[in-house]
């Protein structure tokens, strides 16, 4: 039923976006009140940025500051998302490979190296690492009389983002962008409360071995007053500590957490996933660029880029970003992608494909984590006017989070009026928020807004409520 109900309200827009319809009359000055009021009651002192626009005619109803530079936060990713579509195709996939010589068989040895060749797949999981190893197992392979030689090429080294928050890559939103990515580079351990109050909490680790380890100090509660919360923090290079309490009567808590070293990482699975399916490596691993064989041995391919899109966009999902940031930047500049080449390619993309000339300071990054971001909302409003008048817009726009529906938006808006009428992309980041895409009005017209508000010190909370409130206005004009 709910699946059905998704697919009714994508099919409602998409329809909608192609109608023609007569030109409402929605008076800006009476709309400028309404936002002007909103934004007065509020009554801090901070920087808000708001643009608002007719989808079709390109008519401006409400601007303030749209001409100032903010500091976007994922709103960075629709950016990203357009550029990839247009360059690297809806249908484009990443491929993980492994090569060897099936002449080189011999009885159960491979007299020769196993080769293993990463793309920078942001959707590889563990287990779709382990089936590439498995074939050569079911292939008769017991013996690697060679090493294994992993190239990881595709992306430069360097892992974090010019600008981003230190802070930031304990966490799975900032995990390191690596052409190695399995599980978006991040472990995983599951808290449950113990059987009696005051015992140890129960750990759950996957069975796959994990490069950070779990140190677990937390303590299962029977008060129900207590404030249980569990607190992670990084211990050294290699572990977390899990402190605090959980309710004994709590659901299983999940624990995410960044990797250290991704080379690390493909090497204790690698190993791992040898000795799973009884395979002896005789030689080491070692990580160099080699040149593919015409056929892989085995190869793992991503979902199609629209896929991706839609899950980067819904999920506002930072490791899809930068991967798609990265090799946009590798193919245009036919070297290893990197945030600098990353940042060309995806300026050249936008200035080819919609005359949207970027100065190189504002795209440092394709998730929006870097605090030297920076994009005006004129900027964003005028990307997303492009795309309502482009042949992708239903499908572009049916990968946005929808208002009280799905993903970042999923638990916004969620009333009767507002419900399934947005469709737009968030933004969070410390004193930064961010809401920009389209919105239905009560009598069937489509407006392109972007709200962009930065140099807060309290909780995001009451901001968003902030963006929910000039929503609601828009929903409600004409």
């Amino acid at each position: 039923m709910k699946k059905n109900v998704l697919q009714g309200l994508i099919l409602s827009f998409s329809l909608f976006v192609t109608a023609t319809y007569a030109e409402q009359k929605i008076d800006p000055e009476i709309l400028a009140e309404k936002i002007n009021k909103v934004l007065t009651d509020f009554g801090e002192n901070i920087n808000v940025g708001v643009f608002v626009q007719d989808a079709k005619t390109g008519k401006v109803l409400y601007k303030k500051d749209v001409d100032r530079y903010f500091m976007p936060a994922s709103n960075q990713k629709l950016f990203t998302a357009f550029a990839a579509l247009r360059y690297l195709g809806p249908d484009f996939s990443y491929h993980t490979q492994l090569f060897a010589d099936y002449k080189k068989i011999k009885k159960s040895t491979l007299n020769d190296n196993i080769y293993l060749q990463f793309s920078g797949d942001p959707t590889l999981t563990v287990p779709q690492f382990e089936f590439l190893i498995e074939s050569l197992s079911e292939a008769g392979i017991r013996h690697i009389k060679g090493q294994a030689i992993i190239d990881d090429s595709a992306f430069d080294q360097m892992t974090l983002s010019p600008g981003s928050s230190w802070d930031d890559q304990d966490f799975c939103w900032g995990s390191p962008m690596s052409s190695l990515i399995i599980n978006h580079n991040c472990v995983t351990a599951t808290l449950n409360p113990a059987a009696k109050a005051g015992e140890p909490a129960k750990l759950e680790l996957p069975d796959y071995p994990q490069t950070m380890k779990f140190i677990n100090e937390v303590v299962t509660s029977s008060d129900k007053t207590k404030n249980c919360q569990v607190k992670v923090k990084r211990t050294d290079s290699s572990s977390y500590t899990l402190s605090g309490c959980i309710l004994d009567k709590a659901k299983p808590q999940v624990i995410e957490m960044a990797i250290s070293s991704p080379r690390e990482n493909i090497r204790s699975l690698l190993n791992y996933s040898l000795k799973k399916n009884q395979i002896s490596l005789a030689g080491g691993i070692e990580f160099k660029k080699f040149d593919a064989f015409p056929k892989a041995f085995a190869r793992q391919d991503s979902p199609p880029l629209k896929d991706m899109v839609s899950t980067m966009l819904k999920e506002s999902d930072n490791t899809i970003a930068d991967a798609l940031f990265k090799t946009m930047g590798a193919d245009y500049a036919h070297e290893a992608g990197s945030y600098t080449n990353g940042n060309k390619a995806v300026r050249a993309i936008l200035s080819t494909t919609l005359e949207l000339k970027l100065p190189k300071t504002t795209l440092i990054d394709g998730a929006g984590a870097s605090r030297y971001n920076f994009l005006k909302p004129e900027q964003i409003v005028y990307l997303l006017q492009k795309i309502f008048l482009s042949p992708e817009s239903s499908s572009f726009i049916s990968s946005l989070a929808i208002a009280g529906v799905d993903g970042t938006l999923k638990d916004r808006l969620n009333e009767p009026e507002t419900r399934g009428k947005i469709y737009a992309k968030t933004g969070s980041e410390t004193a930064v928020t961010s809401l920009a895409g389209y919105v239905e009005t009560k009598n069937k017209q489509t407006l392109i807004f972007s709200i962009m508000i930065n140099g807060f010190t309290e909780p995001s909370a009451k901001y968003k409520e902030l963006e929910d409130k000039i929503c609601k206005i828009l929903v409600d004009a004409g």
